[in-house]
């Protein structure tokens, strides 16, 4: 494929390392990377400002951790507060004092109006966010092999319990949408989740540290830094922030405004200061910055290949319903198959490009037809929030309703805590057989036919009621259509 005209280099007629080439790129120059039309600027960075990131933890969190002797399956949040609660000549460690001051403080940039209006972005577009993380930054982050070499050695999103740690990370982004009462220092519920998150990411570090201490080829941390690293974090934030106005923009046809960029991206923020993030760049101080930085982190860790497409494939067929016996008769009387409508929403948002590097094979008509309507619905959702009033509190009751529904069927009814499961003692194991052995009891096999009669019967109240404005709105219609 020859590089398109006015363009320094593109994906397939680069030959090496685009890492490599961000040392050399001036601003105003180009790159084609996988659909992404990148023009260099003083804001992004090259690989090696990036690359010192990798080297670096979360110092007060590990600190904290070794001092509290946490051990796996222990709610870590439960044994700070109590640890910093003692008095302080009974603290042998002042490490976690120190964390839980950082904690407390809200730094002088917080705007809490601004926060809440962050939150009031992703209830909006909620639904739009929720394809997008899952078919474009939990299914594409595996194309980044020193990510993946993390989630491999833990088997956090492979395996039998994929969709409990998925739902386990719903339940994290919808505890930090909630309310400004959610994210308050020392009484909020998201607030101490994101502290749970925190150690989670803590005690990975410790043990994959450890690890690489005794058998380097288990994970080698000068190949791929500290586990869990700067780098690591603030890409991660940014999945959860930017790269959602990004794809809906790019993909589905949806634009934010620039106020409320500033105000999802002052939420994510906030949070990411809460999470250990040190944003040393200064990356999250604007939704230009925030874009910039995140181009930069693509240049430099973002590698797709087939291994790449293997494991997105075993990710999606985890996410996807098991194929019991009310899911059989439907296949067979011809309803598209949920894997396949997994895959055919994940190449629409990752782009052709991406898809044809991991080798996975193009969705067919029907499958692409399939994902047009669910962006019709999705585009429809957000017209009736702009003209029918009411609609957004309502919509909002039934998706919150929704969610917690979801969430207690797959990780129950008492909210996760986010602890630190047990990892594997020896070499990774091929994840990809082990879906394979998963077994769907009888009461699963009900809740899966009821959770999927309700949300139809929800859309196509949705449907019937937006379809009797549209049919008065012509002009309205045609610029719902026009992504699709």
């Amino acid at each position: 494929m020859a590089c398109p005209a006015g363009f320094t280099f593109d994906t397939f007629s680069h030959k090496g390392s685009f890492a490599a080439c961000t040392e050399t790129l001036q601003p105003g120059e180009r790159v084609m990377f996988y659909d992404n039309d990148i023009v260099w600027s003083t804001k992004h960075f090259p690989a090696s400002r990036l690359e010192p990131l990798r080297q670096v933890g979360d110092v007060l969190a590990d600190n904290a951790l070794e001092a509290l002797k946490i051990k796996p399956g222990q709610d870590a949040y439960s044994a700070l507060l109590e640890y910093t609660s003692r008095p302080e000549s009974e603290q042998k460690s002042p490490a976690p004092r120190l964390l839980m001051e950082q904690l407390m403080t809200v730094p002088e940039w917080v705007n809490w109006e601004q926060v809440r209006r962050g939150q009031q972005v992703y209830w909006r577009y909620c639904l739009f966010i929720s394809h997008a993380l899952l078919h474009f930054s939990l299914t594409g982050g595996f194309a980044i092999p020193k990510v993946t070499k993390v989630l491999n050695s833990t088997g956090y999103l492979f395996g039998k319990r994929t969709k409990e740690r998925v739902y386990e990370t719903s339940q994290f982004v919808v505890d930090v949408a909630h309310s400004l009462e959610y994210l308050q220092p020392g009484t909020g519920v998201g607030w101490a989740a994101i502290i749970q998150v925190r150690f989670l990411h803590a005690g990975v570090r410790a043990r994959l540290s450890r690890m690489s201490r005794a058998h380097s080829k288990y994970y080698n941390i000068e190949e791929h830094g500290v586990p869990i690293n700067q780098e690591d974090m603030l890409g991660t934030l940014f999945s959860f922030s930017n790269t959602m106005w990004r794809v809906m923009e790019l993909k589905m046809g949806v634009s934010m405004t620039y106020q409320e960029r500033e105000d999802f991206m002052h939420l994510w923020r906030y949070v990411g200061y809460m999470l250990g993030v040190d944003d040393v760049l200064g990356a999250t101080r604007s939704p230009e910055l925030a874009d910039a930085c995140l181009e930069s982190i693509f240049l430099h860790l973002v590698t797709p290949d087939e291994e790449s497409g293997r494991i997105c494939t075993t990710f999606l067929k985890n996410m996807s319903p098991e194929p019991v016996t009310w899911s059989k008769a439907i296949t067979a009387i011809g309803v598209p198959d949920p894997f396949k409508i997994h895959m055919a929403l994940a190449e629409r948002l990752l782009g052709v490009d991406f898809w044809r590097v991991t080798g996975l094979p193009s969705m067919t008509r029907r499958y692409r037809y399939v994902t047009k309507a669910i962006m019709f619905l999705l585009l429809l959702d957000l017209w009736l929030i702009t003209k029918v009033p009411g609609w957004f509190g309502v919509r909002n009751s039934m998706i919150r309703k929704a969610q917690a529904w979801w969430i207690a069927m797959y990780i129950g009814k008492k909210r996760s805590k986010f602890v630190l499961k047990v990892m594997p003692k020896e070499s990774p194991q091929d994840w990809s057989d082990a879906s394979s052995n998963q077994v769907v009891s009888k009461s699963t096999e009900k809740s899966l036919v009821r959770g999927r009669v309700w949300p139809m019967v929800l859309t196509a109240g949705s449907a019937a009621i937006g379809m009797t404005f549209l049919r008065r709105s012509g002009r309205s219609r045609a610029r719902m259509l026009r992504f699709i």
